[in-house]
């Protein structure tokens, strides 16, 4: 019930109907497109299920309510920024400890993993609902990545928890209260996508055809 209530709304997470595979990623599109697609499938399933589990048995109610969707689009993509960052610099990362790669090879990488994400992730939503700062706020991240530390367990993950409780449309006293839960919420899904990024990647073959287009 809940996805087709989601299904419902305007929002930047489309990739939740897609079909999620097992193949190996060891192409730069293939990176680039699980970053896309996962952060997606996360920061979705989180907002919508905290809200699910917030509102109870009046969920149905809210989410067919026109102000309190757009709400929800407006939270959904803030939100889909932060996972799109957070996942972005992991996977990089994870290609760069492991290839290795330069740390300003990732930074290149990472640059343009995240632009397609923004334009292809948001290509239905309104500008001006974007956050205005998303891409100066990634390029301060880059700026002070420690790239071998951000391959490795959660550490990459930092913006998503944070932001998942500050923008979903809930009062600020239940935000405060359920910072905790939310935060282990989104982390064990994350727990998931950093399981099966690990298994399908194939960081030296994504290295080479980096490389390979950079020559191009």
């Amino acid at each position: 019930m809940l996805l087709t209530l989601i299904a419902q709304i305007s929002s930047p997470f489309k990739s939740i109907f897609e079909r999620f595979d097992n193949t190996p990623i060891d192409s730069v599109e293939d990176l680039f497109l699980f970053a896309r697609t996962r952060a997606s499938f996360v920061a979705q399933t989180t907002l919508f299920g905290y809200l699910k589990a917030r509102m109870g048995t009046q969920f149905r109610e809210y989410f067919t309510d026109d102000v309190f969707s757009q709400a929800i689009q407006d939270s959904s993509v803030k939100v889909f920024v932060s996972c799109l960052s957070d996942l972005t610099v992991h996977t990089v990362a994870v290609v760069a400890d492991s290839a290795p790669m330069q740390h300003l090879e990732a930074e290149i990488m990472a640059r343009e993993c995240f632009d397609l994400g923004m334009r292809e992730g948001l290509i239905d939503i309104d500008p001006k609902k974007i956050p205005a700062d998303a891409r100066e706020r990634f390029e301060q991240r880059l700026r002070e990545t420690d790239w071998p530390g951000a391959a490795a367990g959660d550490a990459a993950f930092s913006l998503s928890p944070v932001d998942l409780a500050r923008h979903a449309p809930v009062i600020d006293d239940f935000k405060k209260f359920d910072r905790n839960i939310v935060a282990t919420s989104i982390g064990n899904k994350w727990r998931e996508v950093r399981t099966s990024f690990g298994k399908r990647a194939v960081p030296g073959s994504i290295a080479v055809d980096w490389r390979r287009g950079r020559r191009s």
